[in-house]
């Protein structure tokens, strides 16, 4: 019975054999730097570790902070509070019956929760909002559905929620959703082989990110992690260098934003590169770094299989093979046991079978070589499907929404006739209109003119800032002693008329005071009812308005003169200043001045 099991097995190990030979030769490099780009799928997948978000201690305080609800996709490293935050922000919103507030608690619960519970309130707010007319949702948990189905390697599932994310991105218009499904198709683009084209999209995609980010700080983590895509795809073209070039700009941003999340996958991506340029002590510099900042921490699926991988195949050209091997079956243990399975996984298999052929062991070779059959016909089916919906869902859609903008533009043009007619009467109602307006315009002008001349309008007197005074008479944080000196010091300053220097600034006015400056702001923010800068340009145009009214001289002035006699930089900031202290503007003011007391001569 022995030896027949022996002939058998043999057998069997010479079929599989053929069947893999007609389907694979031994794998080439480029096919080794595959193995990081699934990974990214965990940037949107909501990992909580990175950057902490500030909270405060009573969390209601927090509830309807904009900055916090702006960060909802920003890493997160304390839980606890982020659940407490997002408890208490349901709790409000459900009182308030706010559907989108109650939307974005349960989007950052399902951040800080498992998987299979993320996925059940990513339906909820989906369910909730998908008859709604919203900018932000449903795609947005369409989007949080796609990246932890893709983190999981499920990426069929992954996809059909990406194409739902993308209908929705495009009927409502919103530019940043657009840009993470075309983030996330340019990966799935990868894990087809269409290097190029994924290319390409990563390079506009970091252009959008870095734009955004220059603008606002909290793009910082999007820009981020944009070029570490960028540098995986460098990998796959076989650009390594510019992989390292990219990493370390990446490195750099990473490192000083605190960021622990992508740090350790550009270590990952930058090992590819060394790898595949066969600096392998460099690659494994880079694997040992990754392990020792992930030591006490949670790591994704992803990030865990793939090191094993790497280490084999770097021991494996080392000839240190008993560590190689030790790896490699760290990998398919991990795999099967997780179905947890990505391209470049088969690289594992490959390299068993490999050794174990030259170790004469044929049933280890023949259990491996079932394993890679196993492996590559769920891949195979993967790929069958993405390629598919990516065309159809993706690709297809967009060249159908070409070919109806280029018909809706010659539907267009055969309407114009039919609108210049149309146009030509409604311009000549609002030249009517226009006229009417511009007529009662300088009524209301004429009377806020009398008003500023009668002395009935106050400039610097706010109508609401006496019930303001009284409603805070209560402690504002400052001691009175303080709040009292500040108080005298604005009386002087304003008395000496000090807010005609030019350029003055909080700080500068807050060491003159020998306080500090966020001080000096809260006194005048409470007591005066404004800001600084409108504190400022209303003492300038009062005491211009009180000039011009007095002093002939002056009103022979130009605006610029006037403007910069009095602190303004610029004319265009002192007349926007005039309208919106007085509701005119001063080249109005002037000509009303002249009818009113005549031409003088100077």
């Amino acid at each position: 019975m022995k030896k027949n099991k022996t002939i058998f097995n043999f057998q069997n190990l010479k079929i599989s054999l053929s069947v893999l030979i007609k389907k694979y030769t031994f794998r080439t490099v480029k096919n080794v730097t595959l193995l990081v780009f699934v990974i990214i799928y965990s940037c949107f997948s909501g990992e909580i570790y990175g950057q902490n978000l500030k909270f405060k201690k009573d969390t209601s305080e927090v509830y309807g902070n904009d900055e916090f609800i702006e960060n909802l996709d920003s890493p997160i490293q304390d839980t606890i509070k982020t659940k407490a935050y997002s408890y208490s922000l349901l709790q409000k919103a459900k009182k308030e019956k706010n559907l989108y507030k109650q939307s974005d608690a349960y989007y950052l619960y399902a951040r800080v929760s498992e998987d299979s519970i993320a996925l059940i309130y990513a339906d909820s707010i989906i369910k909730a909002t998908k008859e709604k007319d919203n900018f932000v949702y449903p795609a947005k948990a369409y989007l949080l559905k796609s990246n932890i189905l893709g983190s999981q390697g499920n990426y069929q599932k992954s996809m059909d929620e990406l194409v739902q994310a993308h209908l929705y991105a495009t009927k409502n218009k919103n530019t940043d959703q657009k840009y993470e499904t075309k983030y996330s198709i340019a990966i799935l683009k990868n894990y087809l082989s269409e290097y190029k084209e994924s290319l390409n999209i990563l390079r506009s995609t970091v252009a959008y990110y870095k734009t955004k980010f220059e603008q606002d700080n909290k793009y910082e983590y999007d820009y981020i992690k944009s070029l570490y895509a960028l540098g995986n795809s460098y990998n796959v073209n076989e650009n390594y260098d510019s992989t390292l070039v990219v990493n370390k700009k990446a490195s750099k941003l990473s490192l000083k934003s605190k960021d622990s999340i992508l740090y350790g996958r550009l270590l990952l991506t930058s090992a590819v590169a060394h790898y595949c340029k066969k600096e392998y002590q460099s690659s494994l510099d880079s694997i040992f770094k990754l392990k020792k900042i992930n030591l006490h921490k949670t790591q994704s699926k992803g990030t865990i299989v793939r090191t094993d991988l790497f280490l084999g195949r770097i021991y494996f050209e080392q000839k240190n093979f008993d560590k190689s091997i030790q790896h490699l079956i760290k990998v398919d243990s991990f795999a099967f046991k997780n179905q947890y399975f990505f391209p470049s996984i088969t690289e594992a298999y490959e390299l068993l079978i490999k050794h174990f052929k030259q170790k004469n062991d044929k049933d280890k070779q023949l259990f491996y070589i079932n394993r890679l059959l196993t492996v590559d016909s769920i891949l195979d089916n993967d790929f069958k499907y993405l390629s598919r919906e990516i065309n159809e869902k993706y690709s297809t859609p967009n060249l159908i929404s070409e070919k109806q903008q280029i018909i809706n533009s010659l539907e267009k043009k055969n309407r114009i006739k039919i609108t210049i007619v149309v146009i030509l009467s409604t311009l000549s109602l609002l030249l009517v209109l226009a006229l009417i307006r511009n007529n009662r315009k300088k009524k209301i002008y004429k009377k806020r003119f009398l008003e500023l001349l009668d002395n009935k309008h106050k400039i610097t007197d706010n109508p609401k800032s006496k019930k303001k005074e009284k409603s805070e008479t209560k402690d504002i944080g400052i001691s009175d002693v303080i709040v009292k000196e500040i108080l005298a010091h604005l009386e002087l300053f304003e008395k000496n008329d000090g807010y005609l220097r030019s350029n003055i600034t909080i700080n500068d006015l807050s060491k003159e005071f020998k306080t500090n400056s966020k001080y000096l702001s809260k006194v005048i923010n409470v007591h005066k009812n404004k800001g600084f800068s409108s504190y400022i340009n209303d003492l300038r145009v009062g005491y211009a308005v009180e000039k011009l009214k007095s002093d002939p001289k002056i009103r022979k002035y130009t605006i610029k003169a006037i403007a910069e006699d009095i602190g303004f930089n610029t004319t265009e900031a002192f007349s926007k200043s005039f309208y919106k202290t007085t509701g005119i503007y001063p080249s109005f003011f002037l000509k009303q001045l002249e009818k009113e007391y005549g031409s003088v001569k100077v």
